[in-house]
């Protein structure tokens, strides 16, 4: 069985421009399937080449490997991309060997002479990491490494569903406006690659897992435009954690030809990011982190993410942005309860800075009860909640007392 990723000719739809494919899949069940994956671009933006098909190969990766399916391309690919691919596909293999199969990938022309532009994009939504990396490298804060970034992006689609225009144009308008400070444009993208996501039955593991490959795909098709982007990193490199959707291990072996990934920022703790970010008044003032929300285009102030955020404003020593509703965080804290293990860690640290600089004791106890605070089913069956003995070793360490 294979899938087939067939190119189709971009058109013009609702004021913008539009690349689209069609995937074609086989199911032993369900017969032969066709699902349409879509981009739209503001029309002064020059698009890739219709058969140039680097992004749709990017976005299906992990779904081939998922089903174990070869996947033939209709139409061109970066040898460099391709070869990338070999060695992050055995990244991924590696991670989750029970869930991840190595497949082969065969092209109708495969691309050897490729000229990458000057300049990079960045990823934007407003988010602690990405604005912490448009701030130092427009700032030429990274010595060597900096990056000449040309302009930055925002994508309708991921964290703001397709039909919520309204948040959606908030939130892109409160970018703007930060990015306004720097001299930055914003382009403006949308794409249904979540609820395509949802029809190639990943489980559980898709978006956290595809995340970074749909940006990828999403922003290769500015390759016209400027040959990087850039897109924050996660978690530091002294708090890695693996299997993760991004990482400096992996995110760099998406990069084709005329389209490189930098993955920026683990050299900073979220805290120091935060500690950095305040030298940007523009950007502390349009934070938007939240992703729990009832609405889209702002912060709630009392989800894990955005009580978290304002920790490490508080831990660093800082007054609590006006983009956070106000709320009372002592019994915000007392609601929270951390599934995902890194999260655990950036909880720790935010704990041991805030003991460092001699916070509220009221305070850690909350943070310190969150930290041991752990999901019902984890308590009931702890030996079968966590992988292997990386994450036990992992849950021991992340414990306080």
């Amino acid at each position: 069985m294979s899938i087939i990723i067939e190119p189709l000719s971009h058109t013009t739809r609702n004021d913008a421009l539009e690349r689209r494919c069609v995937v074609i899949k086989d199911g032993k069940k369900t017969g032969q399937q066709r699902h349409e994956l879509w981009y739209q671009f503001p029309q002064e933006i020059t698009l890739p080449d219709d058969d140039d098909c680097d992004a749709y190969l990017i976005s299906n990766m992990l779904i081939a490997m998922k089903h174990n399916q070869s996947v033939h391309v209709k139409g061109s690919v970066s040898g460099t991309l391709l070869s990338n691919l070999v060695e992050y596909q055995s990244i991924w293999a590696r991670w989750y060997p029970k869930i991840y199969s190595q497949v082969d990938v065969v092209c109708d022309h495969i691309r050897e002479t490729e000229k990458k532009l000057p300049g990079a994009v960045c990823a934007f939504s407003g988010g602690v990491d990405a604005s912490f990396s448009v701030w130092r490298h427009s700032q030429d804060k990274c010595s060597y490494r900096s990056q000449d970034i040309k302009s930055c992006a925002i994508v309708h689609g991921f964290d703001i569903p397709l039909d919520d225009e309204r948040a959606f144009a908030n939130a892109a308008d409160a970018a703007e406006q930060t990015l306004r400070d720097l001299d930055l444009p914003l382009v403006r993208i949308k794409t249904n690659y979540r609820s395509f996501l949802r029809l190639q039955k990943l489980g559980g593991f898709g978006w956290r897992h595809t995340f970074l490959c749909a940006l990828v795909a999403t922003l290769n098709q500015l390759k016209s435009y400027a040959g990087t982007c850039v897109v924050g990193s996660a978690q530091p490199y002294d708090q890695l954690v693996f299997p993760h959707g991004s990482s400096p291990v992996s995110d760099h072996l998406l990069s084709s030809g005329d389209f490189g990934v930098v993955h920026d920022g683990a050299s900073h703790s979220r805290l120091e990011k935060v500690e950095e970010l305040t030298e940007w008044e523009a950007g502390v003032k349009n934070l938007r982190v939240c992703w729990e929300g009832e609405l889209k285009d702002r912060n709630c102030g009392r989800c894990e993410k955005c009580v978290r955020t304002k920790l490490n404003f508080i831990a660093k020593g800082h007054e609590i942005p006006g983009c956070f509703p106000a709320s009372d965080i002592l019994e915000d804290m007392r609601k929270i309860v951390i599934k995902p293990e890194p999260i655990r860690t950036e909880w720790r640290m935010v704990y041991e800075q805030a003991k460092a600089n001699k916070v509220n004791p009221k305070w850690l106890r909350q943070i310190r009860a969150v930290i041991n605070r752990r999901p019902l089913a984890e308590r009931l069956l702890p030996e079968e909640s966590f992988r292997g003995k990386f994450f036990k070793r992992l849950m021991k360490k992340s414990r306080v007392s």
